[in-house]
């Protein structure tokens, strides 16, 4: 029993819709968008990394900077121009992305001189808002609480999948970033591989938790809220000048192990450091926010935490990880 609402609806074309609210409520639906083919979509694998890279054409026709009036995740309209969103009203929505980098029903990957596999996987998209110029930082607790709760519903439901092997919740913000649409949004990527850099956090936490009572480990000043359920913290470690993690006090694998509670907790956290975030220049701050949850397999040592890393380094320089920093 969940003490939120949800609305599932099958839109054929290979399109799933997930409708979350607060309380049970009624939808009009309208036709939607069919998804653009796939199939194609594959890895190929790098011999010097020994990482899979992904590979999908399909996503270079995809919709690029839209005027608001063209939004195609805003509500949908009666006698308006079809898109991905068929809700005229929603709270919050994950649904199928139109230009999938992945499929379930991927095809034969092409042939190489190096390894290649089918892209087998799920690309999600997920609107926080129907209101095309809200954002994290002002859409309020009560709606961050009810998109931790659908983000870890939908984490549970691919993890069903035995050939996912990782699940993660993605959001990139801000028009530096290379964000196409300007829509409060973000997307869950499955993967039927482990990233690098995650499967190397794993065996962190499989050894040691370095996020084990991580409020008494750094420098005090480095805190910047705290409450029950976690802390928000400004990592001694990080690679960019305002990088802002979110860390829940108890290990868990995903937010889908919150309890009521301990979500609207967390969803006060990231409140603040979104809205802190946003103070620093006094504008939106552009940002890729990751949500590190556990791979199959780890998520009885995985500590699940959110990683804020903002693209500024001033009001008016842009900060890119160049040259020697990507190595």
């Amino acid at each position: 029993m969940t003490d939120f609402h949800i609305k599932y609806i099958d839109r054929g074309n290979e399109r799933s819709l997930w409708l979350f609210s607060d309380s049970a409520r009624d939808y009009e639906l309208l036709e939607s968008l069919p998804a653009v083919p796939s199939a194609d979509a594959h890895m190929r694998w790098h011999p010097l990394l020994r990482e899979w890279v992904c590979h999908a054409g399909a996503r270079q026709g995809r919709t690029f900077l839209p005027d608001a009036a063209d939004c195609p995740l805003c509500p949908a309209s009666k006698g308006g121009k079809l898109t991905d969103m068929p809700a005229t009203d929603y709270e919050i929505a994950i649904f199928t992305n139109r230009f999938s980098a992945l499929s379930a029903e991927a095809g034969t990957s092409p042939e190489l001189g190096i390894k290649t596999v089918p892209g087998i996987g799920f690309c999600d998209v997920v609107c926080y808002s129907a209101d095309h110029n809200s954002s994290f930082a002002t859409i309020g607790v009560d709606r961050i609480s009810l998109l931790i709760a659908a983000i870890g519903h939908r984490w549970d439901e691919l993890m069903q999948d035995d050939r996912i092997q990782y699940v993660l919740p993605f959001e990139n913000r801000g028009r530096e970033i290379g964000v196409t649409l300007d829509h409060p949004h973000g997307q869950i990527y499955a993967l039927s591989h482990v990233p690098a850099l995650i499967a190397r956090e794993a065996e962190s936490f499989a050894t040691a938790n370095p996020l084990d009572d991580i409020g008494a480990q750094i420098n005090p000043d480095l805190i910047l809220a705290q409450n029950e359920c976690g802390l928000v913290m400004v990592p001694e470690w990080g690679r960019y000048p305002f990088e802002t993690w979110v860390v829940p006090h108890r290990r868990m694998a995903s937010p889908a192990e919150f309890n009521a509670n301990e979500r609207i907790q967390f969803a006060a956290l990231i409140h603040d450091a979104v809205s802190r975030l946003d103070a620093v220049h006094g504008a939106p701050m552009p940002y890729t926010l990751g949500w590190h949850t556990a791979p199959r397999g780890m998520q009885d040592s995985f500590h699940f935490y959110c990683a804020f890393r903002p693209l500024r380094r001033s009001a008016d320089k842009l900060k890119y990880l160049a040259s020697v920093e990507q190595i």
